[in-house]
């Protein structure tokens, strides 16, 4: 048996199937690297609250000018 993807309705890689003697041998390495990954970089969005507060933005405005600048003709 062999590696195998799994792809999504896009066609982008969204999950693998290994075989069990594979993820046997080596299901320590993945596991304790996914750990530390995940200890590494934790998002908190409470971080950011607020940090355009202070700046007089009219928020709206400037999401459609992003919206704007993705469309291409």
């Amino acid at each position: 048996m062999s590696i195998k993807y799994i792809y999504d309705s896009k066609g982008k890689k969204a999950g693998v199937v290994i075989p069990i003697e594979m993820w046997n041998e080596n299901k320590s390495k993945i596991l304790n690297g996914h750990q530390k990954r995940e200890g590494k970089k934790v998002f908190k969005p409470s971080k950011y609250r607020g940090i355009y507060h202070d700046l007089n933005l009219d928020l709206e405005k400037e999401v459609k000018k992003l919206r704007d600048e993705w469309v291409r003709i």
